[in-house]
């Protein structure tokens, strides 16, 4: 009985020196917001060793949360670790609060709320807001509301003193792959993130967060990241159908290709260098082509939605011709190349007959900036096929 004692003793002390896996934590992922680059630090301050940045509209995983409103994370993209400030970051988990608005509302309206710089009562208090303040809401999380007050200041309050609505919407799509073959559904914003599941064309897709290369996604119940090349706005007749109109034509792309990898290419609301940013977007970064010029071409980004005007220079082009060439057609009759986008002040160059060919120089919905042999100047954009 003895020896049958020891020996099961035996046998539980070696099982218990088995190391058994732990359960694998569900893992959070977040896209870059609110800024060009978001820089990654050694430790959790601003003034900590500088480690790296990541990108707007890059994702992140999480990997823990800092009482300070920092996190360690690992840029998705790169592989890169470090401390991120939080309030840069929009996770998957969070965006049951983004996009809606709010006002304060304090049981006792007499009294004001704090705005809080990271959500903690221990936090430094920002700011006071009185009953009746508006803001919008950028996160959520364990009962703390990332908001932009109507002044500009950012901070978090706690839920039971605000009062918030519906804003910005969860988007529908269908899943459009153009064949007969399923999109993946996986499990990291990545191409080396595990397959959950394949959707064949026309299935319903409830998209909730976007960054770049992939979107964050429900179909069903289930939970994800796809490709959003493969997706389409629901609403068209069927799948495979064109795109609602909200969604550009376009024809061939680009490749964001900056001279140096830490630099990133402003997205112009006008072909002009003093135009307004709308977007900037790093190397590695496609962009479909609405309209091609050797100076400037016309782009739609597909995960963001943005159309604006890079600089063909600082892209590389694919699936167009490396010259753009229009042909002048106008019945019998000729076409003016002026000095200026005006037909009162642009004085008359040449005048072009039908046939004649151009190279497109600064695409424009009005007129188009060309080359005529040496002589550059504009034309009207209806008469350039």
């Amino acid at each position: 009985m003895k020896r049958l004692l020891s020996a099961l003793c035996a046998l539980v002390m070696a099982l218990s020196l088995i190391s058994v896996p732990a359960l694998a934590a569900e893992k959070e992922y977040a896209v870059v917001t609110g800024s060009a680059t978001l820089n990654l630090r050694k430790e959790p301050s601003a003034s900590a060793q500088w480690l790296g940045r990541a990108y707007e509209n890059d994702w992140v995983e999480i990997l823990s949360h800092e009482d300070n409103g920092w996190h360690y994370c690992r840029v998705v993209e790169t592989g890169a670790y470090g401390y991120m400030a939080g309030n840069y970051l929009t996770s998957v988990r969070e965006m049951g609060g983004v996009g809606n608005t709010g006002v304060v509302k304090n049981p006792v309206s007499s009294h004001f709320l704090n705005l809080r710089q990271y959500p903690s009562y221990s936090a430094p208090v920002l700011a006071i807001y009185y009953n009746g303040a508006g803001f919008s809401t950028l996160g959520y999380a364990d009962g703390w509301y990332y908001v932009r007050m109507q002044d500009g200041n950012t901070g978090y309050f706690r839920k039971e003193f605000v009062q918030v609505s519906g804003g910005a919407q969860e988007e529908n799509y269908i899943v459009h792959t153009g064949n007969s073959g399923g999109l993946n559904l996986r499990n990291a914003p990545s191409m080396k993130g595990g397959i959950l599941a394949s959707y064949k064309n026309g299935t319903a897709v409830t998209v909730t967060l976007k960054g770049d290369e992939f979107w964050a996604v429900r179909v069903g119940t289930r939970e994800g990241f796809m490709d959003p090349d493969f997706l389409r706005k629901a609403g068209s007749t069927s799948a495979g159908s064109q795109p609602q109109t909200s969604v550009p034509k376009t024809n061939g792309y680009v490749i964001v290709n900056n001279p140096r990898a830490t630099q990133f290419l402003n997205l112009r609301q006008q072909p002009s260098t003093s135009a307004k940013v709308l977007c900037t977007y790093k190397n590695g970064i496609r962009l479909e082509i609405i309209e091609q010029g050797e100076t400037w071409c016309k782009v739609y980004g597909r995960s963001s939605g943005n159309i604006g005007y890079v600089m063909t220079k600082y892209v590389t082009l694919h699936g167009v011709p490396s010259v753009p060439v229009k042909t002048v057609q106008n019945g019998n009759t000729y076409v003016n190349l002026r000095s200026a986008p005006s037909k009162v002040s642009g004085a008359v160059y040449e005048k072009l007959y039908s046939g004649n060919q151009v190279v497109v120089l600064t695409p424009g919905d009005e007129w188009t900036q060309v080359r005529y042999g040496n002589t550059v100047g504009y034309m009207m954009t209806a008469f350039l096929k």
